[in-house]
């Protein structure tokens, strides 16, 4: 079939959304409406820190372990409380693990005992016996035949890579214990999350420590001073099946839009704003809109809603693309939720990509909201749309990602909402032609905030999202606000 590129527009506009074609191609002052003000002010700050609180809980919610079918059931009961047809569908399967105990502390000099804290065992560590060794210092990836490392452990300030650990176990090493320095502020007390290749055969266990602390032996072994670690590691590995949970709220057509999170913390860390505020988010524009459609403060949409939950991030949205192919023709948009509890540097709301030609009535739509409501109490102090960075699940909604996954469907617009990306400010040069008033840095760029916590063991609820809670309400505002304009297609309460 050939592709066509297909805007939200018209498809909405074939429903009866002439209401929406105004909204779209109306000036720069894009009114706000009865049903917005009333929805919005449903939305729970509270509520969202619960979920967060709950979630992070069960642990990484890795699709296809327990904790990840212990938050697929909790995500599964409040859909259902919300007054939601719910249904869990199992993912392909694909190689799990599971972390029983692991222990890392430094046994010489005794100085530095209390040293290694808020450390991590690396995904897919083979199982290591209680072993004391020696660490030594690998200045480079490419210092490891210059370096005697048998029966050694060794310390390592970079990228882990597969080559790296072959190499290292190939030349006698016990263990790695590595660390990352970035010009951020990432990674000073929590350690940086590695995992290794998704199999059983890895050849040493990797722990991942704290730049302090990485720094600190990084200096003790400068000066020469002899120390020793102590370390171990109890795994186990299978093969799972993610769980993915979907909530309906059902419309007057055969269309139908996605609002969507990743349910696993990706990174096997706890994961509070990466992405269990994702998942708060879902829930609560669930909450809110699924409500007022049931107690007829709304009429039903004219485009049917999911709100989804994956049970992997990337893998259960391709496996969802291929188990629903047939019916991928009848979506006309997909909203992602992807870091939206946090943000280091700035108070901005992003939604993301602006360079894709298909978005562009969406995020248009985006944009008019972040506009109307900007400054406003309970709202953003800034927001924006940027262009396209990839890695996260929007994308596999993508033509070319569909054509890779053997599915034919017409291009629809597939976008993230975030607050935050990555381990340290980016730059992007903003899309030609777009501009947004209540982008309060340069017009021509966009500089995308970051979580000092990124993939860390300390991406924890009291220093991400119940610091800035406010991150998760602009989120559910903003794209509660974009479906009243876009899914609800009714002419009235302007």
């Amino acid at each position: 079939m050939k592709m066509h590129c297909r805007s939200i527009r018209p498809v909405l506009s074939a429903l009866g959304g002439a209401f929406l074609l105004a909204f779209l191609t109306a000036a720069p002052v894009h009114p706000q409406s009865n049903r917005e003000r009333r929805f919005a002010a449903r939305v729970s700050p509270d509520q969202l820190q619960r979920v967060v609180r709950q979630l992070v809980h069960f642990g990484n919610r890795l699709g296809g372990t327990g904790s990840g079918d212990r938050s697929a059931a909790s995500v599964q009961r409040a859909l259902r409380s919300f007054g939601l047809k719910t249904t869990v569908e199992e993912d392909d399967a694909l190689p799990v693990y599971t972390i029983d105990d692991w222990s890392l502390t430094v046994q010489e000099p005794r100085r530095l005992r209390g040293l290694i804290q808020y450390a991590a065992l690396a995904g897919f560590s083979p199982t290591t016996p209680v072993h004391s060794a020696r660490l030594v210092l690998l200045p480079s990836a490419d210092d490891v035949g210059s370096v005697r490392v048998d029966s050694q452990a060794v310390l390592f300030d970079g990228e882990v890579t597969e080559s790296l650990c072959s190499d290292l176990a190939n030349a006698g090493a016990r263990a790695l214990v590595a660390y990352r320095t970035l010009p951020s502020a990432a990674y000073t007390q929590g350690a940086m999350i590695t995992m290794l290749p998704a199999r059983t055969d890895n050849p040493l266990p990797v722990f991942d420590i704290s730049n302090t602390a990485g720094e600190r032996l990084r200096k003790e072994l400068g000066a020469h001073t002899p120390v020793r670690i102590r370390f171990s590691a109890h795994t186990r590995f299978a093969t799972g099946r993610p769980r993915t949970v979907i909530g309906t709220v059902r419309g007057t057509s055969g269309r139908e839009m996605i609002v969507c999170a990743h349910g696993d913390a990706d990174s096997g860390g706890p994961g509070a704003d990466d992405n269990a505020s994702g998942v708060a988010a879902v829930l609560e524009l669930a909450r809110t809109l699924g409500g007022m459609v049931n107690r007829r403060e709304l009429p039903r949409p004219a485009v049917t809603i999911r709100f989804v939950v994956w049970g992997s991030e990337i893998h259960s949205t391709r496996s969802y693309i291929r188990r629903h192919a047939d019916e991928m023709d009848s979506l006309v948009g997909v909203i992602n939720f992807d870091e939206v509890g946090y943000g280091k540097t700035r108070n901005c709301l992003y939604a993301e990509g602006n360079d894709v030609e298909v978005n562009r009535d969406l995020l248009t739509t985006f944009q008019q909201v972040f506009e109307a409501y900007a400054g406003k109490p309970g709202f953003w102090k800034e927001a924006t749309t940027n262009p396209s960075q990839g890695g996260t699940d929007s994308y596999v909604f993508q033509g070319r990602e569909m054509r890779r996954l053997g599915v034919h469907a017409e291009e629809m617009p597939s976008i993230t909402v975030f607050t935050d990306a990555w381990n340290t400010v980016r730059s992007l040069p903003q899309t030609r032609g777009w501009r947004s008033p209540v982008w309060h840095g340069h017009p021509d760029s966009v500089a995308i905030d970051y979580s000092p916590y990124y993939h860390s063991t300390l991406d924890i609820p009291r220093l991400t999202t119940d610091k800035e809670p406010s991150n998760m309400l602009w989120a559910v505002k903003a794209t509660g606000c974009v479906l009243l304009r876009t899914a609800w297609a009714a002419p009235t309460e302007r």
